[in-house]
């Protein structure tokens, strides 16, 4: 066994074996241990009704968006709807126009106009556009509970059993067809004309066209044109008359 020449004093000694001791042994006691402290988090009543409150506004604000969001695109819907009815009725108009027939009836041309009626011939049906043969056809403007409105009916036209007068007769030739609404909920509709003024030389040539309310001459207008006013603004639609034999 080897011997230290120079031994340690004893402190020394137990110091160092001191250190060489396993720390798992040495139990340190740490500031405030024993003292058991209780920490629990939780809401106050004022602090649960606040939420609530606050929840609650919430959940309205957003639900009055939403049901104002669908009732703006319920009248969006609905505004589209009818501007494209009304859109589509006026071109139905527009068509029949420009395709009049020029027909008589015991010399009278089948034509009668004023300012709230249009009686024609045309080859086109709103039952079936094309096909029916020759149809006239009577617009007419009526005041409603909703404003005012333009009216149509029609019946095939057959020169050898409309002998009575035109001119005289030509409303009461409807009495038996079925009405439609062309358009409603207008503040005023009228009908204008377009033809030669009345002292006008029909052969020269700077006579100039107007528009008339009433059309009195045994012939045909240049162009009919309907006016529709609704809200303050007024709505032309004109129709050139392409005269068809």
């Amino acid at each position: 066994m080897r011997t230290c020449k120079y031994p340690l004093p004893e402190e020394r000694v137990g110091a160092l074996i001191n250190k060489r001791e396993k720390k798992t042994n040495i139990v340190v006691q740490f500031r405030g241990e024993g003292k058991k402290q209780s920490c629990v988090s939780a809401f106050t009543l004022l602090e649960l009704i606040i939420a609530v409150s606050i929840g609650t506004v919430l959940i309205l604000l957003v639900s009055f968006a939403i049901r104002m969001g669908f009732f703006q695109m319920e009248r969006g819907s609905k505004w589209l709807e009818e501007r494209y009815r009304d859109n589509s009725a006026l071109f139905f108009f527009h068509q029949q126009a420009t395709s009049m027939r020029e027909e008589l009836i015991n010399k009278d041309t089948v034509f009668d106009g004023d300012p709230d009626r249009i009686v024609f011939v045309t080859p086109i049906s709103l039952e079936r556009s094309y096909g029916l043969g020759l149809m006239m056809v009577y617009y007419y403007i009526e005041e409603g509970s909703e404003g005012t409105r333009l009216n149509y009916k029609e019946r095939q036209f057959i020169p050898g059993n409309n002998s009575d007068t035109f001119k005289d007769q030509n409303v009461l030739m409807f009495n038996d067809s079925e009405e439609v609404e062309i358009v409603n909920g207008y503040e005023e509709i009228s009908f204008k004309y377009l033809g030669l003024p009345e002292d006008a030389d029909a052969a020269s040539s700077k006579s100039v066209l107007e528009w008339k309310d009433t059309w009195l001459v045994n012939s045909l207008p240049k162009a009919v044109k309907v006016v529709l006013t609704k809200d303050g603004q007024s709505q032309e639609v004109i129709a050139p008359v392409m005269v068809m034999y």
